[in-house]
């Protein structure tokens, strides 16, 4: 469903609260589906990709009721029942944490997903889990997974594609006999995730050990059901910290913690380098600009969820600006890369595409109204509203791709706009 998007009628004073983490609620549940007894999840991220993670645990034999704002979580102590057929849709997170506890099943289960999915990349994962001596069929989706008693050990998983495939093992790792020691093949992408994945490990019970630089030792042991609460979401939040470096004003972003491990949670000093000025609290971080943007020059290999948002505020760069060391960005919801060129040149920007990076040409004086073209990819729509508040006449071919990480962003984004203003 096309939606237009709103320009901003000057500068913003708005205060907004973020939806929970998508990253600690997919591990949260995972953890808590292997811990013993009752789980309690507080405030959750309800959305289309931890959904599937929810249905696709509860095929496995994991039983999770859910009211607003808490789910629970009936862990079975590490015993997976599994046999059963998981659609995971189009989640990439879940497809890969959940292959890895489905192989824990004691019968085999199907895993498959949306045509995207089918191409997103999984192969690492299925070798290091046979390499264990899981039974995993066929090469990528459809999966056949689970039904082989397996051990731990040590494996080397190749990093240069996605950070999940450790993540997968890692979360798996107390329930294998003699624990597992996990090395990550560089170049390795998007590590604070794997970081990420430790701390939400710690809050169950279960202490990993950082050996070397790429490589974690995940001791024997069980998870420790708990009531374990996910904090705000700095992906989500990180469109609405950049708002005000385009149009200028103040944005308090809210139910945010600065120091999350959270990959995403070094927004605020990118937008330092660029000019803005950040304030923050135990529970909030302020930006304020006077909406404008440098030539910037940023590395972004592991922080590929902010991309898009880097992106959009090169469309209005002072000057040629690159984003490099994002190859890995073809492999998700789009080939994130080529979909963020199409865009940005639809608009008016001269854009180049380089094997890892993206090039965006001198400034132009005058940016044009366009569809932008989302391909289903979320982010690219999230992220293009940001361009809409400065550049009239745009829209979004697909609003509702955003229900995949903040089915609330729209009615959010609009209350940006109205927002009251920040003492």
């Amino acid at each position: 469903m096309p939606r237009s998007l709103p320009l901003a009628d000057g500068p913003l004073k708005a205060r907004i609260q973020v939806p929970s983490s998508k990253s600690v609620t997919h591990r949260a549940l995972v953890a808590a589906a292997l811990a013993e007894g009752d789980s309690e999840i507080v405030q959750p991220l309800d959305a289309r990709d931890t959904r599937a993670t929810l249905s696709g645990l509860e095929a496995l034999g994991i039983p999770v009721s859910t009211v607003a704002g808490r789910w629970t979580v009936r862990g079975q102590g590490g015993r997976i029942a599994g046999g059963s057929r998981l659609d995971l849709e189009e989640s990439g997170t879940s497809l890969r944490l959940l292959t890895a506890v489905a192989a824990l099943g004691t019968a085999a289960s199907r895993i498959d997903g949306a045509a995207r999915l089918r191409q997103r990349p999984l192969s690492e994962l299925i070798a290091t889990l046979r390499t264990l001596g899981a039974r995993v069929v066929h090469e990528g989706l459809p999966l056949e997974v689970g039904g082989t008693p397996f051990r731990g050990g040590e494996v080397c998983v190749d990093g240069s594609r996605s950070s999940q495939f450790v993540s997968a093992l890692m979360l798996i790792g107390p329930y294998l006999e003699g624990g597992l020691r996990v090395r990550m093949k560089p170049p390795a992408v998007s590590l604070p995730y794997v970081e990420l994945t430790r701390a939400v490990m710690r809050e169950f019970g279960v202490e990993t050990i950082r050996l070397e630089p790429l490589t974690w030792q995940v001791p024997a042991g069980r998870y420790r059901a708990t009531t374990f609460s996910v904090d705000g979401d700095h992906s989500s939040a990180s469109y609405f910290m950049a708002a005000p470096l385009l149009v200028g004003g103040c944005v308090r972003v809210e139910r945010i913690d600065p120091r999350s491990a959270q990959a995403d949670a070094c927004f605020p000093q990118i937008l330092e380098q660029l000019g803005a000025r950040v304030r923050s609290g135990e529970t909030w971080i302020e930006i304020q600009s006077d909406g404008s943007v440098p030539a910037f020059d940023l590395s972004m290999e592991h922080t590929p969820d902010l991309v898009p948002t880097v992106a959009a505020l090169g469309l209005f760069s002072d000057g040629p600006s690159v984003i490099r060391d994002i190859a890995h960005l073809r492999l998700k919801e789009s080939d994130r890369i080529e979909q963020l060129a199409v865009n940005l040149r639809r608009l008016g920007r001269p854009v180049e595409v380089r094997d890892d990076r993206l090039e965006i040409g001198e400034s132009v004086t005058e940016l044009r109204a366009a569809r932008i073209e989302t391909a289903g990819d979320h982010r690219i729509a999230m992220a293009f509203a940001l361009v809409g508040l400065r550049v009239p006449g745009l829209s979004v071919d697909n609003a509702v791709c955003v229900d995949k990480s903040n089915p609330e962003f729209w009615a959010a984004w609009q209350s940006l706009l109205q927002g009251p203003p920040v003492n």
